[in-house]
């Protein structure tokens, strides 16, 4: 028997059967002896839904009631699910994030977790209970609403996980697992069979989209087992541990979208979420998440690295996008990656020619035993 922490994002909640054949999985898991949490995103386009609603209402929704309008999305996908698994003949509770203890700091939009005190989810377990959480939201330590930002149901599962000591966390997506590149925009991009949590992280923070940043930094912190696998095939693709694994000197290409510039002289100002920053005699250059009410036209494509610096790689880059006549807007390099600020509109060109180049020049090595040439 093992306790299994499961979560499943939107698109494979988005219809009634989608959420009866989650249903039927969890409910497989339950009859092979297995303790289980599931972690829900909001169904499908649910949370944009809400976004578009608010805006009509007010330009610049107060963050606290967006936090109270956003958390409702998990909260109907929990409940469902908790209804569909109780109609496969398998007892099941719902919770939302702050019932099963997520305290988070008071961050409206993009709370971190400080802490989690899963009473009642344990008590559940051991009545024999599956337990279905509502991700992306908690409670923060001035007993407010708090959301997590974009991909935070997969924090969540992690983050319980680590709290109930589970065997493993295991993140249901559309994908097969976690990718050398989107392969919405690379179609013959690498399934990562096998990585360390470090270089997860990293592939997270550049923005690949099969892991949230947050969501690997709870990983690493607590060493919490962890699989990347795909709904439809109930297949585990990706394993994250602390195992070493055979790769090339390039991890993987991650791309990130709305992305803004600022520059300026004197103190730097704080950015919230992800950012990149140049100092250079005085003055700096920051490229930052755009928040909600701002507009982008820039995206970030990062490669990440085995964390040392690759011969060659500036240069191949450079005349890779040169050659496709694509400008580029900002660079910024380290050991660990090299991040390339370009038009978003070149984007998933950018992105599909420069994981070939680095592929080419034997920079990039997938796990992937079985990758199709």
């Amino acid at each position: 028997m093992a306790r299994i922490v499961r979560k499943y994002g939107g698109s494979s909640l988005r219809e009634p059967e989608q959420i009866r054949q989650v249903a039927r999985y969890i409910a497989d898991l339950k009859w092979n002896g297995d303790e289980v949490v599931v972690v829900v995103s909001a169904m499908a386009a649910t949370t944009d839904e809400l976004l578009t609603l608010a805006r009509t209402l007010h330009a610049d929704p107060p963050r606290r009631e967006m936090d109270m309008l956003l958390s409702t999305g998990e909260r109907i996908s929990c409940a469902l699910l908790a209804m569909a698994i109780e109609a496969e003949g398998v007892a099941a509770i719902s919770y939302t994030g702050s019932q099963v203890g997520i305290i988070t700091d008071t961050h409206h939009g993009e709370a971190r977790i400080v802490d989690v005190r899963p009473t009642r989810l344990l008590q559940a377990l051991e009545q024999g209970q599956v337990v279905v959480v509502a991700g992306f939201q908690g409670v923060s330590v001035d007993k407010e609403i708090t959301t997590l930002g974009r991909g935070g149901s997969d924090a969540t599962a992690i983050a319980l996980a680590a709290a109930i000591k589970a065997d493993r966390c295991e993140l249901m997506k559309e994908v097969q697992g976690l990718h050398t590149a989107n392969p919405n925009d690379v179609p013959d991009a690498d399934v990562i069979e096998v990585l360390d949590f470090n270089s997860a992280l990293r592939l997270a923070r550049g923005g690949a989209k099969a892991l949230q940043s947050e969501a690997a930094r709870l990983a690493l912190d607590h060493r919490v087992p962890l699989g990347i696998g795909n709904t439809a095939t109930d297949k585990i693709g990706t394993i994250v541990t602390d195992r070493p694994f055979d790769c090339g000197e390039i991890l993987g290409v991650a791309r990130r979208d709305r992305i803004v510039r600022s520059q300026g002289t004197g103190v730097v100002p704080e950015s919230v979420g992800w950012s990149r920053l140049v100092e250079q005699n005085g003055r700096w250059m920051v490229w930052r998440e755009a928040q909600p009410n701002e507009t982008s036209t820039l995206s970030g494509i990062t490669l990440v690295t085995t964390g040392r610096s690759v011969a060659g790689l500036h240069a191949c880059v450079s005349e890779t996008l040169a050659t496709a006549e694509i400008p580029v807007h900002g660079i910024v390099e380290s050991q660990e990656e090299m991040w390339v600020c370009i038009a978003t509109d070149q984007a998933a060109n950018a992105e599909r020619l420069l994981h070939e180049a680095v592929r080419t020049n034997g920079w990039l090595k997938s796990s992937n035993r079985n990758r199709k040439e």
